[in-house]
């Protein structure tokens, strides 16, 4: 098998396991410890996965398509244990400013440090994925969700302890980034320089803009969740917790097709290979379109008894938001594509400000749709927003793409005029 083959294949198990664990954690937390603290959790680990982009920051997608060489593979490590520092410092700060109770807070916490863990394995991983080696990557997400999940589930049903179950998290994720990912880094020609204030502004400047709009990127996801936590009871947030899960499969599709093409999309900016890029993004999109379609289809016929099944939940009355949540989940998927192409091209600043104006608005009608339609007031939130979200990007990458023509017009008549 070809190392292309295996960056593929990889790939898609690792972020498949590390993205659907929450759906396994869900499923083991619903059965064994009820609604109640299912919503606790559920909540807690959405806000977990919003606050890691501060640990992530820039993310592995800016890290990967940095081709300037201005900063040493070790400028963004030391960089990942800053913004992971700052990731615990705002999550305690936010458990005082909601004053819950220590349960909650415990849980609140100790889901935080699981995520502050991977947050900084991914500066590790984008230093492996840039030298080639993503399977590496996708073989250490696979191995550590799957013990991951049967870590917690089994302290969970022997204890039916929620604390500590979530605590087993932290130690599977330390454990796998101190022998296989430390590993895994040291194989690897790797650039490195003694640590710089200097080098770590200079970081938190230039990817400045690629965090805001990852960071409300996700926030645009859960707005819901938040108003419902203010609004309403930890039982719908459980049940809000499942039906958006569609949308996850559908972010994680996207994934699969952009993350093994980001290096040659790269390329092609680099080169200013107008033809190939501009044939690369039709195909992507219209796989995932495709791929959306059928995803809905199936949702159609299968999604309620299946889901009934798993959790032993009745889903009958939620039907229709589920139907909503997936078609905003189609736009979703397409808002990560078009998203990943213009962090590519380095143009972040308008992805900020679309991403602010839609989290504003996402905000308010959260709050009004929620208090008035309960569920399916937070499922028609999501999908107004993804589909404005998309539709931005979609519009600002085709303005973009029209500069970028011009300017691969212009270097291929400089190329055939010195060619005479």
């Amino acid at each position: 098998m070809t190392k292309e083959k295996k960056n593929v294949i990889w790939n898609i198990l690792g972020a498949s396991f590390n993205a659907f664990n929450s759906l396994f954690f869900t499923i083991i937390v619903t059965r064994v410890n009820g609604l109640n603290d299912a919503g606790i959790f559920t909540y807690s680990f959405a806000t977990a996965c919003l606050l890691y982009n501060i640990g992530i920051y820039e993310g592995r997608t800016f890290q990967v398509t940095d081709i300037t060489g201005k900063h040493s593979d070790s400028d963004y490590l030391y960089n990942k244990l800053f913004t992971c520092i700052i990731m615990i410092i705002v999550a305690i700060c936010f458990t005082l400013i909601k004053g819950y109770d220590i349960y909650k807070v415990a849980i609140f916490l100790i889901l935080n440090l699981f995520r502050c863990v991977e947050a900084f394995a991914e500066g590790v991983y984008a230093v492996i994925q840039k030298n080639g080696n993503l399977y590496k990557v996708g073989i250490s997400l696979f191995v550590k969700a799957l013990l991951g999940i049967i870590v917690f589930a089994i302290i969970d049903i022997i204890t039916k302890n929620l604390i500590l179950a979530s605590s087993s998290l932290i130690v599977v994720n330390l454990l796998g980034l101190l022998f296989y990912d430390r590993k895994n880094l040291k194989e690897v020609k790797m650039t490195k320089t003694k640590f710089s204030w200097k080098a770590n502004t200079n970081i938190l400047k230039i990817g400045f803009f690629t965090f805001i709009l990852t960071f409300l990127g996700i926030y645009l996801i859960n707005a819901p969740r938040y108003a419902i936590d203010d609004i309403s009871t930890n039982d719908l947030q459980t049940i809000f917790g499942i039906i958006i899960m569609p949308a996850t499969f559908m972010g994680l599709l996207g994934q699969y097709i952009i993350q093994p093409l980001l290096t040659k999309i790269a390329n092609f900016i680099k080169n200013t290979n107008y033809k190939e890029l501009k044939s690369i993004i039709i195909k992507i999109i219209s796989i995932i379109s495709i791929l959306g379609m059928a995803v809905f289809v199936i949702a159609y016929v299968l999604e309620v008894p299946v889901l009934h099944i798993v959790y032993g939940i009745e889903l009958k009355p939620y039907f229709v938001p589920m139907m909503i949540i997936i078609v905003g989940s189609i736009f979703y998927s397409i808002s990560i594509i078009l998203s990943a192409i213009l962090i590519a091209m380095r143009k972040t600043l308008a992805q900020a400000i679309i991403y602010g104006i839609c989290s504003i608005a996402a905000s308010v009608l959260s709050y009004k749709l929620v208090e008035k339609f309960a569920i399916q007031g937070a499922s028609i939130t999501y999908t107004v927003t993804m589909f404005t979200v998309a539709l931005a990007f979609a519009i600002y990458l085709i303005y973009n793409m029209k500069i970028y023509k011009e300017k691969w017009k212009l270097n291929e008549d400089i190329n055939n005029n010195s060619n005479i």
